[in-house]
């Protein structure tokens, strides 16, 4: 499955296991694709058991692109958990189905199953491979981290980070800064923006480190109580802390 720019890989959970997800965002705006109403997919696992290598997953690629040459495909996207990788496509129907499951029983080094539904609303693609606002903030919050360490962050000090939340009305704003007060966060001062889709915004505060886990429990609280008053956060941002500081609140 060719990358490009509208290819996104991302982490996640499925059933409380850490998972690698990658997604086609192009489709978003067009499907469901009525003429592509069948999803199929192909699992795939080594017979030994182990994670899959890089050799692994191109022989993979390679047969998808086998079975490309025989029907049109459409690739929505992969989830991988442990040593499965779960590769997921959109079909005009059964028949192309059965040929994707005859050129697959063709591969000897690797454990392939494949299966496939009707499904005319593209649940798969929408309701699992798509991000939604909250797992994509985790794939901004990685960038934003990934800049601060190529210029010499201590990600494991704590910092004040400032969170920048914007809502429709002024009265939705209010009601969001006494939400987060109750939950925990200092409020800073109002930030209107007239061009904006939702011009009334508000910063609030909350001390953190930027590891992983901690900057995601930070945005993904912050995205879900915005969500409650219709509200979105924008972006964060905070203090660069040199390495050689320890900590710094």
């Amino acid at each position: 499955m060719a990358k490009n720019d509208q290819w996104l890989e991302y982490d996640w959970q499925l059933d409380g296991e850490a998972a690698r997800f990658g997604v086609e965002l192009s489709f978003y705006r067009k499907a469901p694709d009525e003429k592509h109403p069948f999803v199929c997919y192909f699992c795939c696992q080594r017979t030994d058991e182990k994670e899959l290598t890089p050799a692994d997953l191109k022989r993979i690629v390679a047969l998808i692109g086998r079975c490309s040459k025989k029907v049109r495909l459409l690739p929505a996207g992969f989830v991988q958990t442990g040593n499965l990788r779960q590769y997921y496509f959109y079909t005009s129907g059964k028949d192309e189905y059965d040929v994707l499951k005859s050129v697959s029983a063709s591969e000897k080094k690797l454990l392939i199953r494949v299966g496939g539904k009707r499904e005319d609303d593209w649940a798969t693609y929408f309701k699992l491979l798509y991000p939604n606002e909250v797992k994509l903030q985790t794939v901004k919050n990685r960038e934003q981290v990934g800049k601060l360490r190529r210029i010499g962050d201590n990600l494991e000090a704590s910092r004040r980070i400032n969170l920048h939340v914007s809502f429709r009305t002024e009265q939705q704003r209010l009601l969001f800064e006494e939400t987060a007060r109750q939950a925990g966060f200092a409020i800073g001062g109002a930030e209107y923006h007239s061009e904006y889709e939702l011009p009334n915004g508000t910063v609030i505060y909350r001390i953190s480190t930027l590891k992983d886990e901690d900057i995601d429990a930070l945005t993904v609280r912050t995205v879900k109580l915005a969500q409650k008053l219709d509200g979105k956060l924008v972006y964060w941002d905070c203090n660069i802390v040199p390495k050689s500081v320890k900590k710094r609140i």
